[in-house]
């Protein structure tokens, strides 16, 4: 018996249709939630790795951006959104998630890193630990995206300590919080979504950040002066739940992690650069990129020893550990 072939073309066209309706079932989707806007340097990286990532493993993993919090997670709830599997991906800022685990904070101590290359060779001594809380954390680091050289912003001129007596300003973790009220400021420690509000309601009247994130909040509508303190150094995480990892196929994982480990040095190199970027695009918008005097950088670096190392002592041997390692490179 002869088939009419407008039904073979029928059936052909069916099973088509549930080849690819079975393959669009089989992609991963991720959702990956980042504090800071699109804009954002480290938004356009994780952009970047994302798009590699679908491209490597043949749209079997494709992963969707979600800046600005627009997710509902702010800075300091990340890694537990990532643990609790309440996203099965995440970027967020190291330092800010010493609530669950205070070495998390340990590379942004008070004037224990000098620049950027020492933040890399502190990253190499550190990486082993972080890869230990991570895992305990239900979590695998894939990458790092570091921040550059933290400065802080104000409304009037800095030219000695005297000038930041008093002065309200944004920190944004307990290292920050705790120098800048030795050398008698007062501190405000906030969440980046609420820093523009801040300046605009008088709430805060200097911010201790990077220039990336000055140029997000368009500071120079509310501030005048820049100084790179360099007070602490941090980088941004990249991590996956445990369970969304494992439940891929050991091809995707070993394509992920391939891509993951070619862009990092890449990322690390393009931070590094986009400093000045950013400070150039300040000092267009008539914002002033001061300086210190080697006498006042001394006299931060005093203020901070004491509190650097007493929280050494405080976190203990696996911290020590790593900044022995640090110091003898």
């Amino acid at each position: 018996m002869m088939v009419p072939t407008r039904i073979k073309t029928f059936f052909a066209a069916a099973a088509l249709g549930m080849l690819t309706s079975a393959g669009a079932q089989a992609a991963t989707t991720w959702d990956l939630p980042l504090a800071w806007p699109e804009s954002n340097y480290i938004v356009k990286y994780v952009g970047q790795f994302a798009e590699e990532v679908k491209q490597a493993t043949g749209g079997e993993v494709q992963i969707t951006l979600h800046p600005s919090g627009s997710l509902g997670f702010k800075g300091p709830e990340m890694l537990s959104a990532v643990r609790d599997g309440l996203v099965p991906i995440g970027d967020m800022l190291l330092n800010q998630q010493v609530g669950f685990n205070p070495l998390l904070g340990l590379e942004s101590l008070p004037f224990m890193i000098d620049d950027f290359q020492g933040l890399k060779d502190f990253g190499k001594a550190y990486l082993p630990l972080l890869d230990e809380i991570y895992a305990a954390n239900n979590q695998k680091i894939l990458f790092r995206i570091p921040w550059p050289q933290q400065q802080i912003y104000t409304r009037k001129e800095v030219k000695s300590l005297d000038d930041l007596q008093g002065v309200k300003i944004r920190s944004y973790d307990r290292s920050s919080t705790a120098i800048f009220r030795a050398i008698g400021m007062s501190p405000v420690q906030l969440p980046w979504s609420d820093v523009v509000p801040a300046l605009a309601a008088g709430t805060i009247d200097a911010v201790a950040t990077s220039s990336p994130s000055a140029v997000d909040g368009s500071f120079w509508e509310l501030l005048k002066y820049g100084y790179p303190t360099r007070q602490t150094w941090n980088t941004d995480v990249i991590s996956v739940n445990l369970d969304a990892w494992n439940s891929l196929s050991e091809k995707d994982r070993k394509a992920i992690v391939e891509v993951a480990r070619r862009l990092e040095p890449e990322f690390w190199d393009k931070a590094d650069a986009n400093d000045k970027v950013m400070m150039d695009k300040l000092a267009g918008h008539g914002m002033v990129n001061g300086s210190l005097s080697d006498a006042m950088r001394a006299q931060l670096r005093d203020k901070a020893a004491a509190i650097r190392n007493d929280t050494i002592a405080k976190l203990g041997p696996k911290a020590q550990a790593v900044v022995d390692a640090y110091q003898k490179r």
